[in-house]
């Protein structure tokens, strides 16, 4: 009976050995075997080529399919996009450039007209002064020669004008003596008296300093030949005349132009 339940317990520590044994081989045998499982698989996926390879031999493959004529159309239509494109860029580029260009210019313009505008104001603005100051010496100025010889030859001019002023005035005064000893001895024609005919003759005469005469003519007749003689007589009668100024004397000698009249009430 003792031998019996010993035996028993024997068997059971016995059990639970071998299983405590068999669940560790077990084990190991698990992990040994889930390693061995990775690795194959990581070996595995190594082998295999990735998807874009596959995807490239893809296309490669479809490529291949592709004919010449379609190769050179594909490249043809590639050509002329690009040079569709080109023009397009070229022209957008210079656009821009040229705006700024036009900008700089536009720019330079204004800051030059600004200063073309500025100088002319300064340039004016000192003309001005120049001259403002010109006048201003010259009104300070003393008088010199040049600005002298007007004023001389004005003064002049005056005294000329007053000697001619009394040169006529002389002239005048003595014609007057003239016609006055003319009229004293002048003669109403019998003949004109007669006819009643009046009248006005004309003559110039010279005489010298001493107011004889040295010649006669007659000028404007009177209409009568009675009365025209009768001017050129008297002249000759009424000799010697009053003498001449030396004033109005030319070369020793002067011509006069007097009119004589004849009317009714001097018969």
């Amino acid at each position: 009976m003792i031998i019996t339940t010993f035996e028993n317990e024997y068997l059971k520590r016995t059990t639970k050995i071998s299983g405590g044994f068999a669940l560790a081989i077990a084990l190991h045998i698990g992990v040994v075997g889930l390693y061995i499982w990775v690795t194959h698989n990581q070996q595995w996926d190594e082998l295999l080529p990735p998807p874009s390879v596959v995807m490239e031999i893809s296309i490669e493959s479809q490529a291949e399919q592709l004919t010449e004529a379609n190769i050179g159309q594909l490249q043809e239509l590639s050509v002329a996009s690009q040079a569709h494109e080109a023009p397009s860029e070229e022209k957008i580029i210079p656009s821009l450039a040229i705006n700024e260009q036009a900008e700089v210019q536009v720019a330079k313009a204004v800051s030059t007209k600004r200063t073309a505008e500025v100088k002319k104001q300064k340039h004016e603005k000192q003309a001005v002064e120049q001259k403002q100051a010109t006048d201003s010496k010259a009104n300070d100025a003393p008088v010199t020669s040049d600005a002298a010889a007007p004023l001389q030859t004005q003064k002049i001019a005056a005294e000329f004008n007053s000697q001619s002023q009394s040169v006529d005035n002389a002239k005048r005064l003595w014609e007057a003596q003239v016609l006055g000893k003319l009229n004293k001895y002048k003669r109403f024609p019998e003949d004109a008296v007669r006819r009643g005919r009046v009248g006005q003759s004309t003559v110039t005469f010279t005489v010298d300093p001493q107011g004889f005469l040295l010649g006669s003519d007659l000028v404007s007749s009177s209409g009568t030949r009675s009365l025209d003689r009768e001017a050129l007589q008297v002249l000759s009668r009424a000799a010697p005349l009053p003498e001449p100024p030396a004033e109005i004397l030319i070369n020793g000698r002067v011509t006069v132009r007097i009119p004589i009249d004849f009317t009714l009430n001097e018969k």
